[in-house]
């Protein structure tokens, strides 16, 4: 798994070592982070604050699904990319933070399987 946090490289080679990165991770209150497989899925995570989405990618160029947050919940947030660009995202995109990181961890033991206890759709 190649894993990046903000741009930079992460060595991580074990769910364990995932665990104290995650911890790190969490003291950033925004963030993009990439996990990927050396040769299909990858996932990101993008943070602003309380609000955090994962996108899932099968392999590369796909257009992926993001997730299904409250679909009720209106506005964008702003999310901040490694290269200092800004998108914005639909806040019904978001879901908590744990579901976030739980579904990147799923990623890592699972070899780049989608986490199946996120509702997921076409990006």
């Amino acid at each position: 798994m190649r894993i990046t946090f903000n741009g930079e490289d992460q060595a991580i080679a074990s769910i364990e070592e995932l665990g104290f990165a995650l911890d790190r991770f969490d003291a950033e209150s925004s963030f993009e982070m990439w996990i990927a497989t050396d040769d299909g899925p990858s996932m990101t995570m993008l943070r602003n604050g309380d609000h955090a989405w994962p996108m899932y990618l099968r392999f590369n160029g796909d257009s992926g699904f993001v997730t299904r947050g409250d679909q009720g919940r209106e506005g964008v947030g702003a999310f901040e990319l490694s290269n200092g660009q800004i998108d914005e995202y639909p806040l019904s995109w978001c879901v908590d933070l744990e579901r976030c990181y739980k579904a990147i961890a799923y990623f890592f033991v699972n070899d780049g399987a989608q986490y199946s206890f996120i509702e997921w759709q076409a990006a």
